[in-house]
């Protein structure tokens, strides 16, 4: 009897280790309507700022003797997120605003592109995956975030007002409105946050 237990308790386990993940739907949204579309014209590069370590060899004469010394130096570059503009490469832009009710969330999910937040009205918590532990960045009205296309968030309103966000999303060429967001799971190292 105890051993059919137990495979019974290993088989259920299995099988909820099989099943995919659901997603985590939106909550509380009062509207969220894409208020603008276009497409770039321009070839630009968005990216975020790094320092790189550059090595050069370098001949310097001196009296009819030349010598030859490697150089480092440190540059100011940037780490690309998105190239907009190359034949090859267009790039969409879509404008929205969300508003979300005290107590609601975007729910956790992805954008295809960089995105560009700004908060017009209340104040939202911003919780990212990954890493370890959950913390959450407050944004009061104001003030704006960037994420990247990588970065699976939600955005919560945990106050008593009504959250006002304007959302500005670089897209790649061809991205249906209903391409603009996709749900994820709840993170396994935010199991407290839907």
């Amino acid at each position: 009897m105890q051993r059919s237990f137990v495979l019974a308790f290993i088989a259920v386990a299995l099988l909820l280790i099989a099943l995919p993940a659901s997603a985590t739907p939106p909550s509380g949204i009062a509207s969220g309507p894409i208020v603008a579309r276009g497409t770039t014209t321009e070839t630009f590069v968005l990216g975020t700022p790094q320092t790189t370590t550059v090595t050069r060899k370098v001949k310097i004469r001196i009296k009819g003797k030349t010598y030859t010394r490697s150089v480092k130096f440190q540059v100011q570059t940037v780490k690309p997120v998105m190239t907009c503009g190359t034949p090859a490469a267009a790039c969409d832009t879509a404008f929205q605003q969300v508003t979300v009710n005290p107590g609601g969330s975007t729910g956790w999910h992805t954008h295809p592109g960089a995105t560009l937040v700004s908060v017009a009205q209340g104040e939202g918590t911003l919780y990212h995956a990954g890493g370890t532990g959950c913390t959450g960045d407050k944004h009061a009205i104001n003030t704006g975030f960037f994420q990247t296309e990588a970065d699976n968030h939600v955005l919560r309103n945990e106050g008593t007002s009504p959250l006002v966000v304007y959302a500005f999303y670089l897209l790649p060429a061809g991205t249906p409105n209903t391409g603009i967001r996709t749900d994820q799971p709840q993170p396994a190292n935010c199991p407290s946050i839907p």
